[in-house]
């Protein structure tokens, strides 16, 4: 299994609020983990080349690998507005305990926690406002390991 079906997997099983975890907010708890890595190791979690596309960091390698695990299912539905809604959830008869580090493990209750509170659009801000998102122009790559070495944390 891949550290990114690992860090998935984490998330499904511990993030308070499982119904809001669409493929989009996945993604980007994804990559809110591989900056807090970045900031804290000088390295990411996972090996995603994040790009700055017209929604954010976005990249389909999360999705692409929760397609490929058996652990995950994949539910659509329609949301408050009668959009289509695609979740990620890990099956019943998945066993979730993920396959992480006691350092990586903290990254990711660090990213829970930081955004546990938060409704779409606080999220979508606070995403936004990460230094590698605010500082890159859209529709290019995101060097989260380069700009944490420039700042002081």
């Amino acid at each position: 299994m891949s550290i990114i079906s690992e860090i998935a997997a984490y998330f499904c099983e511990n993030y308070p609020h499982k119904s809001e975890l669409s493929k989009a907010r996945l993604t980007k708890l994804v990559y809110l983990a591989d900056w807090e890595a970045a900031k804290r190791d000088g390295e990411q979690l996972t090996n995603i080349k994040w790009y700055f596309n017209n929604f954010g960091p976005y990249v389909d390698d999360v999705i692409d690998e929760v397609i490929k695990d058996r652990r995950f299912e994949v539910i659509n539905s329609t949301n408050f507005y009668g959009d289509n809604k695609t979740t990620i959830g890990l099956s019943q008869l998945a066993k979730p305990k993920a396959g992480l580090s006691a350092s990586q493990a903290e990254i990711l209750d660090k990213v829970i926690s930081d955004t546990r509170s938060m409704y779409w659009n606080d999220f979508i801000n606070h995403v936004y406002l990460t230094e590698p998102v605010a500082n890159t122009v859209r529709y290019s790559g995101l060097d989260l390991v380069g700009t944490a070495s420039k700042l002081k944390y």
